[in-house]
């Protein structure tokens, strides 16, 4: 597991961090794509079987020189070249479910061990407890919706 990473199932961490509102200590990052802008959480939930970062996303657009948010994403990174290999418009476990094309079942990604980094917050059985920091996180406790929409493959 990653260095300074709290490990936990990859099939609670989402709910976890919403619940918990955790922040990220380091900036979210955005860059463009199909005509808009992906906003992505300083959080990322590392899954070592797969070498890859799963981080919130917010796909937003330029409305008088302010982003208006258009939907919710889960995006997946590649941990070493940071390049975006996936994102669709579903909770973790489905958007990674999908980008695997069915290598393993969702109930064996939820088992799956994965570490948290890039937080603001110790966690201890689920709850949050602060430990310094400011600001939020502008996707507020916006995980990827589970609606069907759009997935993209490797940029």
């Amino acid at each position: 597991m990653e260095e300074n990473a709290t490990e936990f199932w990859f099939g609670t961490i989402e709910g976890i961090l919403r619940n918990s509102e955790a922040e990220p200590t380091e900036p979210d990052r955005t860059e463009e794509m199909d005509g808009g802008i992906l906003l992505i959480s300083g959080i990322r939930v590392y899954l070592p079987r797969f070498g890859i970062n799963v981080h919130e996303g917010l796909f937003c657009h330029m409305k008088d020189g302010r982003l208006e948010p258009l939907y919710f994403l889960t995006v997946i990174y590649d941990r070493e070249d940071k390049e975006v290999l996936y994102d669709a418009e579903e909770n973790f476990v489905d958007t990674v479910h999908q980008w695997l094309k069915g290598k393993c079942t969702p109930e064996q990604l939820e088992q799956e061990p994965c570490g948290v980094k890039g937080i603001r917050e110790e966690f201890i059985d689920g709850k949050g407890i602060q430990t310094g920091g400011s600001g939020r996180n502008p996707c507020g406790n916006g995980t990827a919706c589970g609606s069907a929409g759009r997935h993209h493959g490797k940029r």
